[in-house]
């Protein structure tokens, strides 16, 4: 009777048992589909990666931008005509120093002036140069990342979309005969991809170009230009950053080196009496070696 009993508790247990570990079983199936499930998902387009360029874009690095955008890095492209390389001379910091900036005026080159919104003098030498058959740009003041005053109605990261919207619709409108912009400083602004959206959308609408100053190469412009079909160039070389005069002609040399390497370049001067003399002194070299040319010649909508 005991041996029978025994058997008897057996089982009785069995069933009990059986359908807690089909239960485990299943648990742990569900729990295994439900971890390839996602590291299937994270992987792109759930496909497997065939190029480890498209797995770089998304690591933010030192030569990328804010969100993994890399600075543009196209190589330059020469020039379509066989002759001189062509140069676009863009003097920067107009609209405050009317006597000096009048005398670039007088350089008899095809210069091309970016006037800052703000400055006291912008209405009326803009006009003017307009007048003289120079092409127009806004500088539009942006933040920089060393803390330096980019001047009055300055953009920053800090702003939402409507205060930043509106300040550009104001600057853009501040300079009479304007055909494009480029900016002031803007180290740290332009690599907000957000807020350079916002700016390249209400120059868009107004129906201008942009030229990138490229005060970093963290740079976001050239992706957002690209992206809204907006007119394009970029700055390859800046002229006068040391104003000691042996070193500005020793700029200029290298000026021309780069532009018969392009082929086409965009220079960024200012308005100081050290640059006037040196435009004016190798104005005869110049136009030997390159052949100057408005901005408009080398801004393109890029594909």
């Amino acid at each position: 009777m005991g041996r029978k009993r025994k058997k008897r508790s057996r089982a009785s247990r069995s069933p009990r048992e059986i359908p807690g570990a089909l239960a485990w079983a299943l648990l742990f199936l569900l729990v295994l589909l439900t971890v390839l499930a996602f590291l299937r998902v994270l992987r792109p387009g759930g496909q497997p990666q065939t190029s480890s360029r498209s797995s770089k874009r998304l690591i933010p690095s030192k030569t990328t931008g804010p969100s993994g955008i890399p600075p543009h890095t196209a190589k330059p492209r020469p020039a379509k005509s066989h002759g001189k390389p062509l140069v676009a001379f863009i003097i920067d910091d107009m609209g405050q120093r009317p006597r000096l900036e009048r005398k670039f005026f007088d350089l008899d080159l095809p210069l091309t002036f970016s006037f800052l919104p703000g400055a006291p003098f912008t209405t009326r030498l803009a006009r003017e140069a307009h007048a003289r058959g120079f092409t127009v740009m806004v500088h539009l003041p942006m933040e920089a990342e060393n803390g330096q005053n980019p001047g009055p109605g300055a953009l920053t990261v800090t702003m939402g979309e409507n205060e930043i919207r509106e300040r550009t619709r104001k600057m853009l409108a501040l300079v009479p005969y304007a055909e494009g912009a480029n900016q002031h400083m803007g180290s740290l602004f332009s690599q907000d991809p957000l807020r350079m959206l916002w700016v390249m959308q209400e120059i868009k609408k107004k129906g201008f170009f942009f030229v990138d100053s490229r005060t970093t190469p963290a740079t976001v412009a050239p992706f957002v230009a690209e992206s809204l079909k907006i007119p394009f160039a970029e700055r390859h070389f800046f002229l006068d950053n040391v104003l000691d005069y042996a070193r500005l002609e020793r700029s200029l040399n290298r000026m021309f080196e780069e532009a018969r390497r392009r082929g086409k370049l965009v220079v960024i001067a200012h308005p100081h009496p050290q640059t006037l003399r040196l435009l004016r002194e190798h104005r005869k070299e110049i136009l030997q070696q390159v052949k100057p040319v408005s901005i408009k010649t080398l801004v393109e909508v890029r594909p």
